[in-house]
């Protein structure tokens, strides 16, 4: 009799040990934001974003990354003042920085060039004459540059909640031209733009499977049963 009790008892033991284990190994989970945005503004500017914190809910907050883009555009136009052809090379320069108030602090570099553009001498009839027509003279278009940015949070407490977290955005940006001597360039509506989103990485908390709670039961079913086959 005391030895069946015992092999029970041993079958109860490590199925408790397998519920428990069941329960304890949750898995790292990660959880984004919406994208929140600036919208494009004349360079420069500043403004705040504002991202939803993590709900303690869900879980213990293990680790915060914001995701930062930063894009500038501007229409284009070249002319040659030059009395003899060039060659020019169009730069954008810029920036967009984001603080979280706390320990962020992140740039996103803009720093790209565009051409270089071959235009003749300038037509004149006097050096330089600016009138945006013949070979002289390029119509670029729109053009824009993008830049990445990832930083990391060691203060979480500062996103944990059930509000928001402002993330505060400054930009920065110019244009220049290189590669002659003379020359005219026109920039038509320069602005800039910020995209910002948070990335939560967090340890749910543990909720046993259907499997495990129905294992435990039939344990508690065979613990009650050796209860009544001993007395």
């Amino acid at each position: 009799m005391k030895k069946l009790g015992l092999e029970i008892t041993n079958k109860i033991s490590l199925a408790a040990a397998l519920l428990l284990a069941t329960g304890t190994l949750a898995q790292a989970a990660t959880i984004n934001t919406a994208t929140e945005t600036t919208g494009w503004q004349g360079l420069g500017f500043s403004d705040t974003l504002y991202l939803a914190q993590f709900d303690p809910s869900l879980g213990t907050l293990t680790g915060v990354t914001l995701h930062i883009t930063d894009t500038e555009k501007s229409g284009i136009t070249i002319e040659n003042g030059a009395s003899s052809s060039a060659s020019i090379t169009i730069s954008l320069s810029g920036s967009i920085e984001v603080t979280d108030n706390n320990l962020i602090d992140s740039i996103a570099l803009l720093n790209r060039n565009f051409g270089p553009y071959s235009l003749a001498a300038n037509e004149g009839p006097t050096i330089p004459t600016y009138n945006q027509s013949g070979s002289d003279f390029l119509d670029l278009g729109t053009i824009s540059a993008t830049a990445n940015k990832t930083a990391g949070s060691s203060d979480l407490s500062f996103y944990e909640g059930l509000g928001t977290v402002g993330i505060d955005v400054s930009a920065a940006g110019g244009w220049n031209a290189s590669g002659s001597t003379a020359y005219s360039l026109n920039i038509n509506e320069f602005v800039g733009e910020a995209t910002v989103y948070a990335t939560y990485t967090y340890t749910p908390i543990p909720v046993p499977e259907p499997s495990s709670a129905l294992f435990l039961g039939l344990g508690g079913l065979v613990l009650a049963g050796y209860r009544r086959f001993t007395l």
